[in-house]
């Protein structure tokens, strides 16, 4: 929490931090002082009563009435009650560090928890950041979506290049003192090691927690290993430096891990990963390059298995150590903080909002131009979409088509997109992108000049519609080619060889939702086009042969209902049906508080 929030400070962010006025296992019960400040974070400190496990703490909700967010961290009394007390009216967001599946205590309840009130606490948060791999799979059981992978950071500047610079025989460990970490299968590993080798040793620096220090020095001597054994109570970051100096290892045998940031701190000293074969640590090794898993529960066959390694680690120790600082340099903060800061955007809709599993652009049309003009050159096939009720009513029930949205450049279009933004959001889009007028304003305001295919329409309507086009545009672009869209599945390859033989730099395709945007899918990036735009009935108004709605009638949002009017027969399904069911699908998003 402060690695995030130093830096959020860093970045202009007010941040105020709420946690408890006790430290769990503080001896002495002492309070803490209700107020402080450290590094321009705000701490505020509440009383509690109840288990440590789950500690109650009413009076979190004075302390975040002025937030825009509340990012909740673990899945335990705060996540419950701030979804439960939901008419606060934040925005929440929570990071599952765990959850809380740490220990095998009490597991069937925990997972009956997990399966029931945690699931429904779920569907009061805007966005949920997945610390791990791990936790991203155990969490999709119960938030499909809404839900992203952040996975932690780690301060690798705190230890680096920390770790002995010669091959010493000597491993470190670092952590809280918990079962969960199987401190007693690390010793009898160390025992393991020293019956072949008697110059291994171990260091073992943290926190007690709920194996105290008496347990943990009983367990050394039973396992006959107490006087290569040096337990370090409560270091401070100095002392674990210096006792990392004095190691070549940093070793891990703990049977869960969310993430492994100690292993990470370890490996950005140069120390090189001794981990258990978990799935955290399985991906740990396999991404840096460098480490080893072994099976703890078998400490002969582990310990044979790392010193019969150990000679190639030692040989080119100087090499094996960057290697290490390497790998864990992946992990540095700023990139999380950069991500946070996406998904805290994202769930109050400033950069997009999410509509019916669909991210919806939130800008202005010359802000909207801009990113277009971003994505043209970037050299790679840009896709541009237009998100109606209509278009997102199929979305929801057409997967395909839904995938492809969420792999295009989504521009808001219409008031039943606008309601949703208000119902979702509490605000409306900064401005309607509809495809028919924000497409010949595209080309009229770009910055590059452009050959333009157009695919759609019966026969003249395209040619009849480009040439509408340029002369909007003042003859800033070259029509590259005209095609209607009534073609037989099998014409598609000549199609696409048309527009790839023209030159064409954008291709505009007007069939209709979904067809467009599935056409472009599958054949943008063989046309050779570096943009596809999917327009609709964009052609026929362009042509002329389909009259769009008085000026004033645009103006009153009340477009789609003139167009009813002109059409009942074909369109009263998408509107009359269409519109109240796509907005029960929002109110439905709203209950389950999806925002990402």
């Amino acid at each position: 929490v402060f690695e995030l929030a130093s830096r959020q400070v860093g970045a202009g962010h007010a941040v105020r931090v709420v946690t408890l006025d006790r430290l769990f296992k503080q001896a002495d019960g002492g309070k803490l002082p209700p107020r402080d400040r450290v590094a321009g974070i705000e701490i505020v400190r509440i009383p509690f009563f109840g288990s440590p496990r789950y500690p109650i703490a009413f009076s979190v909700l004075k302390h975040i009435r002025d937030a825009d967010v509340v990012h909740v961290h673990a899945i335990d009394f705060f996540f419950d009650f701030l979804a439960w007390t939901r008419f606060h009216g934040r925005r929440l967001v929570v990071s599952t560090h765990g959850g809380f599946f740490h220990t095998s205590f009490a597991a069937r309840l925990k997972r009956l928890y997990f399966a029931t009130v945690t699931r429904a606490s779920m569907l009061c948060y805007d966005g949920v950041a997945a610390v791990s791999e791990v936790d991203y799979h155990e969490f999709s059981r119960i938030r499909p979506r809404g839900l992203v992978c952040i996975e932690n950071g780690v301060n690798i500047a705190k230890f680096r290049d920390a770790g002995s610079r010669c091959p010493i025989k000597s491993m470190i460990w670092i952590g809280r003192f918990s079962e969960n970490k199987r401190l007693d299968r690390l010793l009898l590993l160390l025992a393991a090691m020293r019956r072949i080798d008697a110059d291994w040793r171990l260091v073992i620096a943290g926190q007690p927690w709920d194996l105290g220090l008496p347990a943990l020095k009983e367990l050394a001597a039973r396992a006959g290993v107490a006087d290569a054994l040096r337990i370090v109570q409560s270091p401070d970051d100095d002392e674990i430096r210096s006792l990392m100096g004095g190691s070549a290892v940093i070793v891990s045998a703990s049977d869960y891990e969310g993430f492994g940031i100690a292993a990470i701190e370890g490996m950005s000293a140069g120390l090189y990963p001794l981990l258990s074969d978990i799935p955290p640590f399985r991906r740990l090794v396999a991404q840096g390059g460098i480490g080893l898993t072994i099976d703890f529960d078998d400490a002969d066959a582990a310990a044979a298995a790392f010193l019969s390694r150990w000679p190639e680690i030692a040989g080119d120790h100087a090499a094996t150590r960057a290697r290490a600082v390497a790998a864990a340099a992946a992990y540095g903060w700023d990139s999380v903080l950069a991500r946070y800061q996406l998904l805290y955007d994202d769930v109050c809709g400033a950069r997009c909002r999410t509509i019916l599993d669909v991210p919806v652009f939130v800008g202005t049309r010359s802000a909207a131009v801009d990113r277009i003009d971003a994505e043209y050159q970037t050299g790679k096939p840009a896709m541009v979409a237009f998100a109606n009720a209509n278009a997102l009513n199929i979305a929801t029930n057409d997967g395909a088509f839904r995938d492809v949205l969420k792999r295009s450049l989504v521009l808001n279009d219409g008031i039943g997109v606008d309601a949703a933004s208000q119902i979702l959001f509490e605000r409306r889009f900064p401005q309607n992108l509809n495809g028919t007028d924000f497409t010949p304003y595209y080309f009229q305001h770009t910055r590059h000049s452009y050959r333009i295919f157009f695919l759609g329409g019966s026969s003249g309507v395209a040619e009849r519609a480009a040439a509408k086009l340029m002369a909007m545009c003042g003859g800033r672009h070259r029509i590259a080619g005209c095609q209607n869209g009534y073609s037989r599945a099998g014409d598609a390859i000549g199609i696409t060889a048309k527009i790839l033989g023209s030159g064409a730099d954008v291709v505009l395709v007007a069939m209709g939702n979904p067809l467009q945007e599935i056409w472009l899918a599958e054949h943008l990036e063989a046309t050779g086009c570096r943009l596809g735009f999917g327009v609709g009935a964009l052609f026929d108004f362009l042509s002329g042969d389909v009259a769009r709605a008085p000026r004033w009638v645009r103006a009153a949002r009340l477009e789609w209902a003139y167009r009813l009017a002109q059409e009942p027969s074909r369109l009263w399904r998408r509107y009359v049906l269409g519109n109240p069911l796509f907005l029960m699908r929002v109110l439905g998003q709203w209950l389950s508080g999806e925002r990402v």
